[in-house]
């Protein structure tokens, strides 16, 4: 009697227990880290869907994107990683529908995420550094205030985390290099709003 196949079959079973084992494992540890708001190794992927219903489904679910994630933070997660999810209030089908849409006329422009709940890291860190780096002129800052009066959050979100430092450098290219103005930037900043709600 040949026990060769037996002992394959016993280490196939093995090979396979462990890699399950092993995806429970990371599994628990991604579900700790969403809890904690510990976002540094934690990669939520880019969401290609085939219908806004569906992209829905799955970025309603994450939860990457968080108030208190503040800009400084971001350095310490992969650029290639992705702010995912609302951060205040469950998102609203048709109000993400509305703002994807919305957005659409905007896809040639770089510093404008085509979705306001998937923004890759890499983007955010650039558009922070805008809000640092980049000086506007008296005009443009007038432009950039009145703005702040237009949009519906009174500024580029709702509170001073992340978005908000993002959103600001992000205003102040499209003031300085594009020649935006304050309504386009308060039309820009509603659009990507990524609190929730409607």
């Amino acid at each position: 009697m040949n026990r060769f196949p037996k002992i394959r079959f016993r280490l196939a079973v093995l090979v396979v227990c462990a890699a399950a084992i092993a995806l429970v494992a990371l599994a628990a540890v991604s579900v700790i880290q969403v809890i904690r708001g510990d976002t540094r190794s934690l990669v939520d992927r880019p969401v290609h869907a085939q219908t806004l219903k569906e992209s829905f489904a799955i970025l309603s679910q994450r939860h990457s994107n968080k108030c208190g994630l503040r800009p400084e933070s971001l350095d310490s997660i992969a650029a290639s990683a992705r702010l995912q999810g609302s951060c205040c209030s469950p998102m609203v089908f048709s109000h993400y529908v509305e703002q994807v849409r919305g957005l659409v006329k905007y896809a040639r422009v770089s510093e404008i995420p085509q979705n306001p709940y998937d923004v890759s890291v890499g983007l955010a860190k650039r558009l922070t550094s805008y809000s640092q780096g980049i000086n506007l002129t008296l005009q443009q800052e007038s432009l950039y205030r009145r703005a702040m009066k237009l949009a519906r959050e009174h500024g580029p979100c709702c509170c001073h985390c992340w978005r908000w430092t993002a959103f600001a450098g992000q205003a102040r290219s499209l003031l300085a290099r594009r020649g935006y103005g304050s309504a386009q930037i308060a039309d820009v900043w509603n659009l990507e709003d990524g609190c929730g709600g409607a």
